[in-house]
């Protein structure tokens, strides 16, 4: 994982360990900024750049949200030094403006947003595909690319992001019922497709307050698939997703499902270490330094 510049100028907490599922693998806070309410500013790795330097997030733990605000540190950090400068009152460093830092996730999806009210799909299809090619799991602006893929009819490439909206987080964004209704009306290509869309069909994405759930079963079974495929990123993401969504389970509910939570963070980590960019556990940064 690439750490990045100034890093001498936060106060990051390196006795992080990942021991929820919620924030997500690949996070790792720092104090400045906190408003002390239990949210934090935090590095992430985005899954698939752990060899690129990380953004920087914010949780928003009462809802189980994390938003990608700033492209980078250095972005992060000028933000910080502006609300310094101009002796603001809160603190608060927010989502940045779109010019002050054009790589934003979330102030691209936020501007691609005012741009789909306004009818203008091309200019916030560009937004959105360029906070995606930051954010690759930014499940809100999947939903929303999607959208503007299907209205465009731009088919195949609709498939591949409802697909990608199906198995990114919910911790950033969804939930993806829209694009999942949408792609139980498209007709597989082959047996060898992807096994979210073979599943589609009995996916509800209908969480919490039942006894028994058939998307479990059937999102363990595609991550199974998307190892043997080789397919890390997939599996990596949907690994995410399904820790997120049973951590909200009930413990017996869990209990039912087979679902130890130590157990299956120690399995994202080690899928994560195969990929051909890195592994995804910050600790392990500090390890390498102090072994």
């Amino acid at each position: 994982m690439q750490l990045p510049a100034n890093l001498q100028l936060i106060s990051l907490d390196k006795d992080w360990q990942h021991g929820q599922s919620y924030p997500p693998l690949g996070f790792m806070p720092f104090s400045e900024s906190a408003l002390g309410n239990g949210d934090s500013f935090g590095l992430y790795w985005p899954i698939g750049r752990e060899a690129m330097e990380p953004i920087v997030v914010e949780t928003w733990h009462d809802e189980w949200r994390i938003q990608p605000h700033f492209s980078s540190l250095a972005a992060f950090l000028k933000a910080q030094a502006q609300l310094d400068q101009d002796d603001e009152d809160s603190g608060y460093v927010d989502t940045p403006a779109l010019a002050d830092d054009p790589a934003s996730p979330r102030a691209a999806f936020l501007a691609a947003k005012e741009l789909i009210a306004r009818q203008d799909s091309a200019a916030a299809i560009a937004l959105l595909e360029a906070a995606l090619a930051i954010l690759p799991e930014y499940t809100d602006a999947l939903v929303a690319l999607h959208g503007q893929y299907v209205r465009a009819g731009r088919i195949d490439e609709a498939v591949k992001v409802a697909i990608q909206a199906i198995i990114s987080p919910p911790s950033f964004g969804g939930p993806p019922l829209k694009a999942l209704h949408w792609l139980r009306q498209q007709p597989l290509p082959d047996a060898e497709s992807d096994p979210i869309w073979r599943s589609c069909e009995q996916l509800s994405f209908s969480f919490g307050g039942s006894k028994e759930n058939a998307d479990y079963p059937l999102l363990a079974a595609a991550i199974d698939t998307y190892l043997e495929q080789g397919k890390l990123r997939s599996a990596s993401t949907l690994m995410q997703t399904y820790a997120e969504l049973m951590s909200a389970e009930t413990v017996s509910f869990q209990e039912r499902y087979g679902f130890d939570q130590a157990g299956f963070i120690a399995r994202q980590i080690a899928v994560g270490t195969q990929l051909a960019e890195g592994g995804r556990d910050p600790a392990s940064l500090w390890k390498v330094q102090s072994a």
